[in-house]
């Protein structure tokens, strides 16, 4: 564990941090995006141990949705996503400028 610290350059961690942050915003871009088409589509959307998007018509013919999610699903989608970056800039031995 130590020698994985002291490998850790500012650019490599500066990559990590980044690729947690791209990550997050794909995942809350995909979850704007899947409620927006549950509720003009007023279809149902789920994504098993993640979320489920719910659309349907209120009282008065009006468009409506709910989401119902779960906070572990979510980290585990952002952990998926940021992982393949993040092992590339951890595995990666540059040669040097």
């Amino acid at each position: 564990m130590r020698e994985l610290m002291r490998g850790l350059s500012a650019d490599r961690l500066f990559v990590l941090v980044c690729s947690f942050a791209i990550s997050i915003g794909m995942t809350i871009i995909a979850a704007l995006a899947l409620t927006a088409l549950a509720f003009d589509q007023i279809v149902t959307i789920q994504i098993p141990l993640v979320a489920t998007f719910r659309g349907f018509f209120a009282e008065g013919g009006a468009h409506a949705v709910t989401v119902q999610g779960s906070w572990g699903g979510a980290l585990g989608v952002v952990l998926l996503l940021a992982t393949p970056l993040c092992a590339v800039a951890i595995a990666h031995r540059g040669g040097g400028s």
